[in-house]
C-alpha cells in the first residue's frame, strides 16, 4: 500500500495540465513604448463568428492572420482580450488559441471594475 501510495504521489502532478498565468510583481512599471492592441469577443460571436480588432470586425477564420499582420512590427506580442459579459469562457478560450496561432506571445484579460458590472450602465 505504501508503494501505491509514493507512486500515485509521483505520477499526480504529471496528470495535470493547466493554462500559465502570468501574475504581475510588485514594482514600477515601464512605460508603454506602444498602443495597447484590444481583441473584444462581442455577444454576437456565437451566431457571427466576429472579433473585434480596436473598432475592426473580423471573422474568426481569419484571426490568427490579421493579428499575425498587426504584430509585424512591433516589439511585444501581446494582446489584450476583453468580453461582452454573456461571452462563455470556452467562447473566449477558442480566441485565444486563434491569437496563439497568430503568434501572441502574451494575452491579458480585461475585466470591467466591479463597481460598474453590479449597478448596471
Amino acid at each position: 500500500m505504501l508503494v501505491l501510495l509514493i507512486i500515485f504521489m509521483v505520477a499526480a502532478p504529471m496528470l495535470q495540465r493547466g493554462v500559465e498565468v502570468n501574475l504581475p510583481v510588485a514594482r514600477s512599471a515601464q512605460r508603454m513604448s506602444e498602443e495597447r492592441l484590444y481583441v473584444t469577443v462581442p455577444a454576437s460571436y456565437r451566431d457571427t463568428g466576429n472579433v473585434y480588432i480596436d473598432d475592426e470586425a473580423i471573422p474568426r477564420d481569419v484571426l490568427a492572420e490579421r493579428v499575425r499582420q498587426r504584430m509585424l512590427s512591433r516589439e511585444q506580442k501581446e494582446v489584450f482580450l476583453r468580453g461582452d459579459g454573456t461571452v462563455q469562457l470556452q467562447e473566449l478560450m477558442q480566441v485565444m488559441d486563434r491569437l496563439k496561432d497568430g503568434g501572441i506571445e502574451r494575452v491579458g484579460i480585461v475585466a470591467m471594475p466591479a463597481e460598474r458590472t453590479r449597478g448596471g450602465r
